[in-house]
C-alpha cells in the first residue's frame, strides 16, 4: 500500500512507473536531439554540396575557356605554319625563276662570247655568274634563316601547348584539393 501526500492527497507512484516514464521521456529527448542534429547536418551537407557544385561550375567554365584558348592557339599556329609554307614556296619559285634567268643569261653570254672576244667575254661572264650565284646563295641563306626561325617558333608554341595541356589538370586537381581542405 502506498502512502498519500498530505498537501495534494495523491498516492505515490511506484518507482517502476517513474522509471518507465523517465525512460520514455529520455527516448523522446534523444529522438528530438537526433532529429535536430540530423537537420543541422543536412543543412551543412546541402551547403557543402552547393559550394561543390559552384566550384565544379567554375572549374568547368575555366576548362572550357582553356579549351577555347587552346583552339585559338592551334588555329593561330596553323595559320602561321600555312603562311610560312606559302612564303617558303614563293621563295622556292623565286629561286627557280632566278636560276632559269641565270641559265638563260649564261647561255646568251656564252653565245656572245663565241662570236666576239672570247677572253674578255669569259671574264665578264665569270664575274656576272659569281655575282648572280652570290645573290642566289644570299637569298637561299635568308630563306634558310626564315625557315629555321619559323621552325623554332613552332617548336616553342608546341612546347607551350603541351605545358598548358598537362599543367591545367594538375592545377585544377591542386585547386580542388585546396578547396576541400579549406572547407574542412
Amino acid at each position: 500500500m502506498s502512502l498519500n501526500r498530505i498537501d495534494t492527497g495523491e498516492a505515490a507512484k511506484p518507482l517502476a512507473q517513474l522509471q518507465e516514464l523517465n525512460e520514455s521521456k529520455k527516448t523522446d529527448l534523444e529522438s528530438s536531439l537526433l532529429k535536430e542534429a540530423l537537420a543541422i547536418s543536412n543543412d551543412k551537407c546541402n551547403s557543402l554540396i552547393d559550394k561543390q557544385n559552384t566550384l565544379i561550375k567554375d572549374l568547368t567554365t575555366k576548362v572550357r575557356a582553356l579549351e577555347s584558348e587552346n583552339d585559338y592557339n592551334v588555329n593561330r599556329l596553323s595559320e602561321s605554319v600555312s603562311s610560312a609554307v606559302k612564303e617558303i614556296r614563293s621563295l622556292q619559285a623565286e629561286t627557280r625563276s632566278l636560276n632559269n634567268r641565270v641559265a638563260t643569261e649564261t647561255s646568251q653570254a656564252i653565245k656572245r662570247a663565241t662570236t666576239t672576244l672570247e677572253n674578255e667575254l669569259r671574264k665578264t661572264i665569270q664575274t656576272q655568274s659569281t655575282e648572280v650565284f652570290a645573290e642566289v646563295k644570299k637569298e637561299l641563306d635568308e630563306s634558310k634563316k626564315l625557315l629555321d626561325s619559323t621552325r623554332e617558333e613552332l617548336r616553342v608554341e608546341r612546347g607551350f601547348r603541351k605545358f598548358l595541356f598537362w599543367a591545367t589538370p594538375i592545377l585544377l586537381l591542386a585547386q580542388t584539393i585546396a578547396i576541400i581542405l579549406s572547407a574542412l
